[in-house]
């Protein structure tokens, strides 16, 4: 028989040493869905800034070894 409500116990299989403990208005010492949209953002913006420093240190490193500003900028005529 199919079932008409969805089961609300979030907690599923889980031990109960790992569940979070429920005060009187529900769990307690749980992110609200606010902070977890500021972490997503956070991690966003790091990841970005972590890529940006690997190409970064990439360009770098080549610039030092060719001399050269690649992607066609810095070329003379005759070299």
């Amino acid at each position: 028989m199919p079932k008409i409500f969805s089961n609300l116990n979030l907690n599923g299989q889980a031990p109960p040493r790992v569940q979070p403990s429920v005060g009187e208005w529900g769990p307690e010492k749980v992110p609200s869905t606010k902070s977890k949209k500021r972490m997503r953002i956070w991690v966003s913006l790091a990841l970005f800034g972590a890529m940006l420093a690997c190409f970064l240190l990439g360009w770098y490193v080549y610039y030092v070894m060719t001399g050269d500003l690649g992607f066609g900028l810095g070329r003379r005529e005759g070299e």
